[in-house]
């Protein structure tokens, strides 16, 4: 147990500032904690005070109420402060659940971590506890002041907060909102993560290290327990590597299972130096549990919003899909431009140390719209709205991903269900394509798309009105329409 303990200990003053807090807040005692310490710190206060020295002597007599009116106040308050604490938890945690099956259940971690939330928690509970401790020492033979005064304030303060709550659940529980609150946490894990932790350590030019990249089998490093991959110090992974003159190979990525008896990571020996290597140094660098967090796993946090968007087109609610689109799409601007997708990481004297089981952008863009556009595939303006935010990203993510971009839509126009095209949905259709294949220089491969989507309509006439809207350098394609009419 001393061990597990130590052990802890070192786990916690190792985390960053956010990862502490999100440890000491995920769990809802922390702060009722907290608040019940300063309300029995505040009974102490009063209860000395009033009880032993009677300072309630001193005020005047219209001031001072008396044993038996102090005893309905606090047992008044006792049983109306519980009561409006159950009803307001019940009452919330049932339109959670509610609104969780609607759209996904991980929004309900989201609410009850907000500082907001647990301050409220916090105040009913620790009133509670004031008038309940309060009543339990109550003396006939005393003159009483501070205790009923202060348990009118903590309950005056205890119907503010509830007020204020209610308007957070209502602001909260708005989608817009509450997918933006989303996004902002996304971004941060980004920061965190992708950008502050890793990208000063990354090789853009992958012929700096073409050298170090092993080529024959290194030694593996099997775990013992399964479980998800939470986090990785992959800053101490480097420091450490280098000490050793050694090279990583990471067999899994942040947010993946690991099975047990399979691969953790592999090392290779750079020098004959590197006879002892302690692989327990390593392993303590690696964090599991039972579920995904969003601590550096930028996949579970896009995956919300997919649960979010799919269960909206299932309940016939495009708005917030589109919506929903629109945060993703934001994000993943965010993630190109501020993200390098190379795997290696080198140390300060630009050494090969650590190889990353990494994503690119094209995995991203899959992460994001896979789902979104397999359930939207009979949709068309959740399609053009998906195929809008592809055209936003082309316009505003790097050069190097402009061909992952394309082929995403190519991707999601291959799975678009034709038959739902109309005259004025073909021009938007059409268009859309036109200006991504143009941004991304991919001309011709919006004409092999058109001759494909054509290739499906039967009725001549119509097929002429699809030509003169899809292919908007009319004389390219002159002489193939002369020739079919």
């Amino acid at each position: 147990m001393g061990v597990n303990l130590k052990q802890e200990t070192k786990k916690y003053f190792n985390m960053s500032k956010r990862e502490r807090w999100i440890y000491k807040f995920s769990n809802l005692w922390l702060t009722p904690v907290i608040f019940s310490v300063m309300a029995f710190i505040l009974f102490l206060f009063t209860s000395w005070v009033d009880l032993w020295m009677n300072v309630g002597s001193l005020v005047p007599s219209f001031l001072n109420p008396s044993y038996e009116l102090t005893r309905n106040i606090l047992s008044t308050l006792t049983a109306g402060l519980l009561s409006l604490t159950s009803f307001t938890f019940y009452g919330v945690l049932t339109a959670l659940t509610t609104f969780s099956g609607q759209f996904s259940p991980r929004i309900l971690r989201n609410f009850m971590i907000t500082k907001r939330t647990q301050r409220t928690l916090g105040i009913f509970i620790g009133s509670f506890l004031y008038v309940l401790l309060s009543l339990l020492f109550l003396n006939k033979e005393a003159n009483y002041f501070f205790i009923p005064t202060f348990a009118t304030i903590v309950a005056v303060i205890s119907l503010g907060a509830f007020v204020v709550f209610i308007n957070h659940i209502i602001t909260w529980l708005q989608i817009t909102n509450m997918t933006l609150d989303m996004k902002t946490e996304s971004i941060n894990i980004m920061d965190n993560s992708l950008i502050k932790v890793l990208e000063t350590y990354r090789v853009e030019n992958i012929n700096v290290v073409k050298e170090d990249i092993p080529k024959s089998e290194g030694t593996q490093v099997v775990i013992q327990n399964s479980g998800y991959l939470q986090k990785v110090d992959f800053i101490g992974l480097i420091q450490e590597a280098k000490k050793d003159a050694i090279v990583l190979r990471l067999e899994y990525k942040v947010g993946s299972f690991v099975f047990n008896s399979t691969p953790l990571f592999t090392y290779w020996k750079k020098s004959a130096s590197s006879e002892n290597i302690d692989i327990e140094k390593y392993m303590d660098m690696f964090r599991f549990g039972k579920k995904q967090t969003e601590i550096q796993d930028i996949e579970f946090s896009l995956n919300k919003f997919v649960e979010i968007a799919i269960r909206a087109l299932g309940n016939h609610d495009p708005k917030t899909a589109s919506g929903t689109i629109y945060q993703l799409g934001d994000l993943l601007i965010n993630i190109s431009q501020n993200a390098n997708f190379t795997p290696y990481l080198v140390d300060n004297q630009r050494n090969l140390r650590v190889i990353l089981k990494s994503l690119k952008f094209e995995d991203y863009l899959y992460i994001s719209f896979a789902s979104i556009r397999h359930y939207s595939r009979k949709n068309i303006v959740v399609t053009m709205d998906l195929l809008n935010v592809l055209h936003a990203i082309a316009q505003a993510v790097r050069a190097r991903d402009h061909q992952s971009v394309w082929e995403f839509v190519v991707y999601t126009v291959k799975g678009f269900e034709q038959e739902y095209v109309h005259s004025l949905d073909r021009k938007k259709f059409y268009y859309i394509l036109w200006e991504i294949a143009s941004i991304t220089d991919n001309k011709a491969g919006y004409y092999n798309i058109v001759d494909k989507t054509l290739s499906a309509i039967s009725d001549r006439e119509e097929l002429r009105e699809a030509k003169s809207i899809a292919y908007p350098e009319f004389e390219r394609k002159e002489n193939s329409f002369n020739a079919e009419d």
